[in-house]
């Protein structure tokens, strides 16, 4: 699976008092933000393009409808982050804490999620094209009636995450740990392993009802 990268320049500029940024513009471009906390900021419209932000707290910060482009997230807090009809691009997020994330009804190209807790995580509705997740935590996940293009989950944990109405295409669930999928008819298309399917014998048999009788 190719995914795009995200480019930023090797002469970003630092910046300092990124709510009050926020507050004046709320566009960033060629940045660098360090240990930063903007909890519970409101912003809405927020862009940013060429920034990398290193150990930013921004949970429960209300940003909907972001426009990232080129942008790397490393040892970032997320957590209840909400991030509703946003529009990512080129994005690499890596060894942060996205619990509770809320990505509902946004758009994800050529995004890179690596070493992440992504427990309860919201992808309702989202359009994922070109996505890895690699070495996350995705139990009770929510790709309710999301669209997954091209995504890869490699070396996951998937427990009660939700695949109800989802419409996969070209979507590798091996090598992750897959428990308890809720709406296992959401998983047509997904391509898994002879392991992961006795793993879910008994929820197709539930699905479909299908009795299993051993004499």
């Amino acid at each position: 699976m190719t995914i795009a990268l995200p480019q930023l320049s090797t002469q970003l500029e630092p910046a300092q008092h990124l709510a009050k940024l926020l507050a004046k513009d709320e566009t960033l471009t060629l940045a660098l933000i360090d240990s930063e906390d903007i909890t519970g900021l409101k912003a809405k419209s927020f862009t940013a393009s060429e920034v990398r932000f290193d150990k930013v707290v921004m949970t429960e910060a209300k940003l909907e409808k972001t426009g990232f482009t080129d942008v790397i997230l490393a040892g970032c807090d997320l957590i209840a982050t909400v991030f509703t009809d946003a529009s990512w691009q080129r994005l690499h997020i890596k060894s942060s804490r996205c619990s509770g994330v809320q990505l509902q009804m946004s758009t994800l190209k050529d995004v890179t999620f690596t070493g992440c807790k992504l427990n309860l995580a919201n992808f309702r509705f989202a359009k994922l094209k070109n996505v890895l997740f690699e070495d996350c935590a995705l139990d009770e996940a929510d790709f309710y009636s999301a669209e997954l293009v091209n995504v890869q989950f490699k070396n996951c944990t998937l427990e009660k995450t939700v695949f109800s109405a989802a419409k996969l295409k070209s979507v590798d669930l091996r090598t992750s740990d897959i428990f308890n999928i809720l709406g296992i008819d959401g998983l047509a298309g997904a391509t898994i392993d002879s392991t992961q399917l006795l793993t879910l014998a008994p929820m197709l048999a539930a699905e479909f009802k299908i009795k299993v009788i051993d004499d």
